[in-house]
């Protein structure tokens, strides 16, 4: 019961981790770090025993055979020259790979199995950014690109919090907002600067972006004023592609809105267990605490609006030269939870807390 009361105190302090409060002194993070290691190690994708399980639950996607090839020509992948134009890159030119997010883009929880277990980082199994195994068992970005480009670089490597080395460049944290962005910007700038193996001129370089959910989830009704989140948002985004343009040449922006938030509320009907409505009532309160159900049209325009902006500023001239372009991915702004055989939703493609994605989702 004491280890329960521990793991209940640490999953309130993931839910304040990412804003610096009065407990941010060098030994509580300390300890808090060690927690979370110890806990993505021990019940992360080499605990053989929780994979069973979780591929019982059909939370994992099928492996694909071993007889089965590739789908695509990877032969005609890759440029014979290195291509002067961002417009003329082939899957095989990226030559490094990086991700910028929120708990989504690190993985959380994919491997729980209960939902004080969400602070799991399964990074290495993130659909943007995950390159731990290979496209049979992981579906990700940088597995398909590996088969185009073998020498790719900075994917997740494995289980693994953000200041392991094996995070490489996932730069994404728990709990990041639209005003986190520019931070990990320049963050991430810095890591690959320093990396020996990249040639920052040369190389050309994808790096992913998705923010906004936990906007969303904690700070919409937190607000007299939601709406001027809007405009916050706007000026966030702009200065943040502004850093990655003028420090990173040669570089591939994917531009991912957030997901709608409406489809998630939807997918919990006819879902309805007190495990899954507590867990996403703490993390995502404006969307599913009682108390705020008569706001959500208002939230859901807004939402609608944070994505157009997304697009809009994706749009803007200064984001699209030879060497630097913003490209909006929509694939996920009103992407519903696929549907079960009795009419519900299928929350195989959701983990333990009923919020953060299964393995299945990522691999979609």
């Amino acid at each position: 019961m004491k280890k329960l009361y521990l793991c209940l105190v640490l999953e309130l302090c993931v839910l304040t981790m990412s804003q610096r409060t009065a407990l941010d002194t060098s030994i509580l993070n300390s300890i808090y770090r060690g927690y979370r290691n110890w806990l993505t190690q021990s019940y992360g994708t080499r605990n053989g025993d929780r994979m069973s399980q979780l591929r019982n639950k059909y939370k994992f996607q099928t492996e694909v055979p071993i007889d089965v090839p590739f789908p695509c020509n990877v032969t005609a992948g890759r440029s014979s020259k290195v291509p002067e134009s961002v417009h003329h890159l082939k899957p095989g030119d990226i030559d490094v790979i990086a991700a910028m997010g929120d708990s989504v883009t690190i993985g959380a929880g994919v491997t729980s199995i209960y939902t004080f277990e969400v602070n799991i980082e399964n990074r290495g199994i993130v659909g943007s950014i995950g390159g731990q195994g290979t496209w049979r068992e992981y579906l990700t970005l940088p597995n398909i690109l590996k088969e185009f480009n073998p020498k790719l670089i900075g994917y997740s490597l494995g289980d693994t919090i953000s200041t392991d080395p094996a995070a490489q460049l996932n730069v994404a944290e728990a709990g990041a907002m639209s005003k986190d962005m520019t931070f990990m910007a320049t963050y991430l700038v810095n890591k690959i600067k320093v990396d020996p193996r990249v040639d920052i001129n040369k190389h050309w370089k994808l790096i992913s972006l998705m923010i906004g959910s936990n906007d969303f989830c904690s700070n919409m009704c937190a607000t007299s004023s939601p709406w001027t989140m809007l405009n916050d948002h706007k000026i966030d985004l702009i200065h943040t592609l502004r850093i990655l343009r003028d420090n990173l040449p040669r570089t591939f922006v994917a531009l991912i809105p957030p997901p709608h938030l409406k489809e998630l509320v939807a997918a919990h009907k006819g879902r309805e267990s007190l495990r899954c409505y507590l867990a996403s009532m703490i993390e995502c309160s404006c969307m599913f605490a009682l108390q705020f159900r008569d706001q959500r049209p208002e939230y859901y325009k807004l939402i609608e609006r944070w994505q157009e902006i997304d697009e809009e500023v994706a749009n803007y001239p200064e984001f699209h030269r030879n060497d630097f372009t913003v490209v909006i991915l929509p694939t996920l702004e009103d992407a519903k939870i696929p549907v079960a055989e009795d009419g519900f939703a299928d929350l195989s493609y959701l983990n333990a807390d009923c919020f953060h994605w299964s393995q299945k989702l990522h691999a979609l």
